[in-house]
């Protein structure tokens, strides 16, 4: 998350110094294959009170959610720095939507009616859900303090309501009436088809090649992805079951001569992960921005590898995918598809 963090705060940056990443994701269910449904995540923030009926609610809230095609996540009370770290700001970050419910806390002394404090820990996941500019729904419990804390300071009004038991319900028609989709992810994902390359030559006089690319698409019905870069991130040669030495470079974007490209909603765009001479198929080459040899992978067969592509985007969390290559003898024997 604090990548994202700061990348937010260079969205007024016109050029973005790329970052390659150093250590593997831990990409969520429902990205980690490709044939699973795309279900928007609806981070669940309320209080979770032992000693009242809260985490009940919470749990009959993420069931109507479900019934309407979200992915829910109840978020808990974290004890410690690193469960914080790693599931608040993680489902966060992961997060398409955010539900805020502020159930009544302590009575507070005040000379008017009664007021009662709302839940801290919540209204601390409500800031930093704002940060992220994670659309939101807010439901107040009546009798909590009004525009306390971050709330002052959002444009949405938060819907006040008496009766816990009717929060599903009434959730289920707010965010009906404001439109949310589940169909979709805030993120990029990598994907290629089997049968997935060109031949072309780079000159009328070259030699003729076979470029295999990846897809990179844009599952954001509405937001451009911007300042895309593409890497090979990791090589394993699983003959050997060793590790091929690989640089941080970047990788060429098909069709485009800059390193840097855009993807726009709810589209996808290619880059060309490797190409191979149809003179010599068993040896990989690569279109890469560098002016050193010393930084191009070194590649041949026959053998199996295990190749993994990365994309960092400006304003999209870093994705990465394994896809599995087997390099024969022949051309038409190469193959190169996802793990």
């Amino acid at each position: 998350m604090t990548k994202r963090l700061e990348q937010a705060q260079r969205k007024q940056i016109s050029v973005v110094v790329p970052f390659i990443l150093s250590e593997p994701l831990v990409l969520r269910r429902g990205l980690s294959t490709q044939d699973e449904e795309l279900r928007a995540q609806v981070f669940i923030s309320c209080g979770q009170s032992r000693e009242t009926e809260e985490l009940q609610i919470a749990h009959r809230i993420g069931e109507r959610l479900s019934q309407l095609g979200y992915e829910p996540y109840i978020a808990t009370e974290e004890q410690t720095l690193r469960g914080v770290k790693e599931n608040i700001f993680r489902h966060l970050e992961n997060s398409e939507y955010f539900v805020f419910i502020d159930f009544k806390r302590e009575r507070l002394v005040t000379n008017h009616e009664e007021t009662w404090r709302g839940s801290l820990f919540s209204h601390q996941e409500l800031a930093l859900a704002s940060y992220l500019d994670i659309e939101l729904v807010a439901f107040q419990e009546k009798g909590v303090k009004q525009e306390d804390g971050i709330m002052r300071f959002l444009q949405g009004n938060s819907t006040v309501f008496s009766d816990r038991n009717l929060l599903p319900n009434a959730l289920a028609d707010v965010i009906q009436q404001r439109h949310w989709n589940p169909g979709w992810k805030n993120r990029l994902l990598l994907e290629r088809e089997a049968a997935q390359f060109v031949d072309a030559k780079t000159s009328p006089r070259g030699d003729l090649r076979r470029y295999f690319s990846v897809r990179v698409r844009n599952l954001h019905p509405r937001k451009t992805a911007l300042n895309c870069y593409a890497y090979l991130q990791h090589v394993r040669n699983m003959g050997t079951n060793t590790d091929v030495p690989v640089e941080t470079i970047e990788y060429k974007w098909s069709g485009y001569t800059k390193p840097n490209a855009i993807i726009g909603p709810a589209s996808a765009r290619s880059f060309d992960a490797f190409w191979v001479s149809h003179q010599t198929p068993t040896r990989l080459g690569f279109s890469v921005f560098t002016d050193s040899s010393q930084f191009v992978p070194r590649i041949s067969g026959p053998g199996d590898f295990v190749l993994t592509y990365a994309v960092v985007s400006e304003n999209f969390a870093p994705i990465q995918k394994e896809f599995v290559l087997r390099i024969g003898n022949q051309l038409d024997e190469i193959r190169f598809e996802e793990r």
